[in-house]
């Protein structure tokens, strides 16, 4: 939906000539352009004939708005607007949106963008204080975008145009000029810019099925799609080419929909991907995804530990044996991890150490001696070693690309690439070590929306992480989009996150607002917790910093709710195998809310768990003490992250 001063103009015209009992006719043909926009957006309808344009219900909705807030001063009268200035927008219904999903509250980047506009204000509540919100009229707006659906018309030309076009994302500069066009597109929601200033463009998800057929298509006819081709394919497939018209038949054929039998060609295959999303109007959640270095690093010494699995059979990657290929590197080799240690030496110190941390890197000569500067005392900088190596193992295994597994030889829990773990491995061989950020990965799952594109920070971010370029996603970009909705999560928190998370009510916080909980000198590491909380499906970060809990993000908060804070890694993958194990061994008690398991079924419980014997033991003394387990049930919070498992990967 897009709204500029040409727009509204021409709705109020139509408006006032509806009220004379007339309809709209335009008599200069440069003057159709807007009515024409109109009619693709379902606020106008062409008349008896086609110089004349009569309101729909939604423009007329629309229309008595506009005037409704001229008249109260919240928004000056069109005439009044700037030729560029866009009342409505991809962006502004994102901003709307953003703000209904957190409570109604705007946030402060999105406020006076929506003010000016007229769907904002500030409300002061006693002993609350001021609270920046979007109005009635907004939520009317939103009404309106939601129901209205808009028509889909594709010219020979503006064919050509989609067809070459980057589908982003890409800065807006980056868009072809092409008079009209980009109005066209976002008059049939093809097209979708950033909040709050539309400096990122990307076609929307309906754009990028159009122009997917359209790159496949046989652009043979003045309209290359509209409703009655699709219309048309759609009795093919349920009756036949019988059912078709002479006329329909050979239009299908000619641009490439169907064969002369009545079978469907990429192009109509295509064509139906357009249909199922402009006319039932499902989107695909939007689904992110996590690598930090030092995940990145262990996936490569995973591998050289394989590797040397070959001469020696003795050696095989334990948790342990990670650990020594990490010493036996010289620190220069990965400098690329500086920021990591700085930010988990100050996660456990709870102040700032990074400055020391870069002094001490350039005098040490590895991992060891780095750890036994910060944890002298006794054997503790070891064990710091190999709880930050764990602590990575477990977030590999809950994204899917390792798994832990007990070595039929040696008898060790060993870990293992999983299909999506070779295909990272490959890519950091290509492209480097290097992190990938939810926050990248987010800026080209987002474009499959129905009007969102990422913030210009997201943007920016998966241009330096070379998931996007020249406004297309790279190879990396769709690798890392393809893993975020292909993967299954387990769920898992480090001591932090859980701390991070225990702050975050449903929803109606920003991400400002969580900085504000902890000592600034934690701000790096608060971001980087709401990033794998993102990463793992507990906490959508909506494009106004909002901050909404995602349902499975509600079940693990409240199983959670209990757990002391000092416990390092109070769920992780390895404690949800276990609970599955339990689960299906043991017995359900629907009233009690709990699983029930006898005694003999214990070794049947580990051997499901696909654990050793003593790594089972820690953790499930670890579940008991989160409370997720007792003695010989599976308590009611267990239960709940087992439904969280289920929420976060349906």
């Amino acid at each position: 939906m897009i709204i500029k001063k040409e727009h509204a103009l021409a709705l109020l015209n139509a408006k006032a000539e509806e009220e004379k009992g007339l309809s709209c006719q335009i008599t200069v043909k440069s003057e159709e352009d807007p009515y024409i926009e109109l009619e693709f957006q379902n606020l106008l309808e062409q008349g008896s004939s086609p110089i004349e344009y009569t309101l729909t219900y939604w423009g007329r909705n629309l229309v008595y708005l506009l005037d409704e807030m001229i008249k109260k001063g919240l928004i000056p009268h069109p005439s009044e607007w700037k030729d560029e200035f866009r009342w409505i927008g991809s962006e502004i219904i994102g901003m709307i949106e953003s703000a209904i999903r957190s409570n109604n509250l705007t946030g402060e980047e999105t406020f006076e963008p929506l003010k000016e506009r007229g769907f904002a204000e500030e409300r002061h509540e006693e002993k609350k204080g001021w609270f920046k919100e979007i109005n009635e009229y907004a939520k009317a707006i939103y009404d309106i975008y939601t129901k209205a659906k808009p028509r889909l018309v594709i010219s020979k030309e503006l064919a050509g145009y989609i067809s070459a076009m980057p589908p982003g994302p890409a800065e807006t500069k980056m868009l072809p000029q092409h008079g009209r066009f980009p109005i066209i597109l976002e008059s049939m929601r093809l097209i979708s810019f950033s909040i709050p200033n539309s400096d990122v463009y990307t076609l929307s998800g309906l754009g990028q099925a159009v122009q997917n057929t359209i790159q496949k298509m046989a652009p043979a006819l003045e309209t290359v799609i509209n409703e009655d081709y699709m219309y048309a394919l759609i009795k093919v497939l349920d009756s036949g080419m019988d059912a078709l018209s002479t006329q329909e038949a050979e239009v299908l054929q000619e641009l490439a929909f169907i064969d002369s039998e009545g079978n469907l060609l990429p192009a109509g295959e295509g064509l139906l991907e357009v249909y199922k999303l402009w006319s039932e109007r499902i989107y695909r959640p939007v689904k992110t995804f996590n690598l930090e270095v030092l995940d990145a690093e262990l996936l490569i010494g995973i591998e050289k530990v394989w590797q040397k699995n070959k001469e020696n059979p003795e050696i095989v990657p334990t948790a342990e044996e990670i650990v020594h290929y990490l010493m036996e590197k010289p620190l220069k080799e990965y400098k690329h991890l500086i920021e990591f240690y700085g930010r988990m030496i100050n996660q456990a110190m709870g102040y700032q150490k990074k400055e020391e941390l870069k002094k001490k890197w350039a005098e040490l000569f590895n991992i060891e001696q780095l750890f036994k500067h910060f944890w002298e005392k006794g054997n503790q900088w070891y064990e710091k070693l190999f709880d930050t190596v764990k602590e990575a193992l477990y977030s590999l295994e809950a994204f899917d690309l390792i798994r832990s597994e007990v070595d039929e030889k040696t008898g060790k829990t060993v870990y293992k690439f999983t299909k999506y773990g070779k295909e990272v491995l490959k890519d950091l061989k290509e492209k480097g070590v290097r992190e990938i950020t939810a926050t990248a990965v987010k800026a080209i799952t987002i474009t499959k929306t129905e009007f969102n594109a990422p913030n210009y920070s997201w943007y920016q971010k998966a241009v330096e992480e070379h998931l996007v370029g020249g406004g297309y996603p790279t190879k990396s970009g769709l690798l890392y989009e393809t893993l975020a909705y292909s993967i299954r999560r387990l769920p898992h928190l480090t001591r932090f996150e859980l701390m991070v998370l225990h702050k975050l009510p449903e929803r109606g916080m920003f991400i400002q607002d969580v900085f504000k909980q902890f000592d600034e000198t934690l701000k790096e590491e608060v971001q980087y917790a709401l990033n794998k909380l993102e990463a793992r499906g507990i906490v959508d970060v909506l494009p106004n910093d909002g901050l909404v809990l995602t349902e499975a993000g509600k079940l693990i908060k409240k199983a959670l709710s209990g757990v002391p804070e000092g416990i390092a890694n109070p769920i992780n993958p390895l404690i949800v195998r276990i609970l599955q194990a339990i689960k299906e061994v043991g017995n359900l008690y629907i009233k009690e809310k709990r699983v029930r398991i006898l005694p003999k079924n214990w070794e049947e419980a580990i051997r499901l768990s696909g654990l050793d014997k003593e790594t089972f033991e820690k953790e499930i003394a670890v579940a008991r003490l989160a409370g997720f387990i007792g003695k010989t049930s599976i308590h009611e919070s267990g239960l709940e992250i087992l439904e969280a498992v289920e929420l976060l990967n349906k």
